[in-house]
């Protein structure tokens, strides 16, 4: 049963990554290995994930779960965006007008499914501008450390995102986050005198639809035991 707790902005965090590591394929006996949220890629007929889940869908996972044959998935190599200071993600549903003449109040029908999301954050020298990272999504970069050059091309690739309304592996708490895979569409360079380099970076939902999550931290559990990203 999930514990009640009024949520603030701290409780939060947010986790991308444009990567998967290598596919574990079920047997009916290994374990994952390793906590994690995993990407489903193959559904047994008897599989161990839960009816109603789909291939291209999130699980997260402790480690100690055993697939069946016939069950792929791919654990997410996510890392923490240690440059969003808050983030912000809206759903909305379309209002499609189907008032007729004979009616006397307007009438509605719900139409698709929009979300559209921000992510406040503070230019950070190796975290902005790591492999991978939004600087990366937004212009070609070239890299130089010693004797090294490294040239990137402009990546289109979108990310996993994993935004947490509640970041914990407390015993009795409730872990919940949004997952689904995004495009960025901002980046601001340069500040001004006596405040930090912020900008928000507008984002767009893409591929799969998102998934809200929740996950009850045992209360056997030891502290920073859980499923971690």
């Amino acid at each position: 049963m999930t514990k009640e707790k009024p949520l603030i902005g701290d409780d939060g965090a947010v986790f991308t990554s444009d990567g998967l590591d290598i596919e574990v394929t079920g047997d009916n006996a290994k374990t994952l290995g390793k906590a994690g949220i995993y990407i489903i890629t193959a559904i047994a007929a008897d599989s161990f994930f839960p009816a109603g889940m789909k291939v291209g869908e999130a699980y997260p996972a402790d480690g100690s779960e055993v697939l069946k044959n016939g069950d792929k998935a791919r654990r997410i190599l996510l890392e923490e965006a240690a440059d969003v200071t808050g983030f912000k993600l809206d759903v909305t549903k379309d209002q499609i007008d189907v008032t007729r003449l004979k009616d006397v109040y307007k009438k509605f029908r719900p139409g698709k499914r929009d979300a559209n999301g921000t992510m406040n954050m503070i230019f950070t020298l190796g975290v902005t501008n790591r492999k991978g990272g939004l600087v990366d999504q937004m212009m070609k970069t070239v890299r130089k450390s010693d004797n090294a050059v490294t040239v990137t091309e402009v990546g289109d690739k979108p990310l996993y995102f994993v935004g947490y309304i509640n970041k914990t592996n407390v015993p009795g708490e409730t872990e919940a986050f949004v997952f689904g895979q995004i495009h960025l569409y901002g980046i601001s360079f340069g500040g001004q005198s006596n405040a930090a380099q912020s900008f928000d970076s507008n984002f767009k939902l893409t591929g799969i639809d998102p998934i809200f999550y929740t996950t009850d931290i045992p209360l056997t559990t030891e502290p920073n035991s859980g499923v971690q990203p």
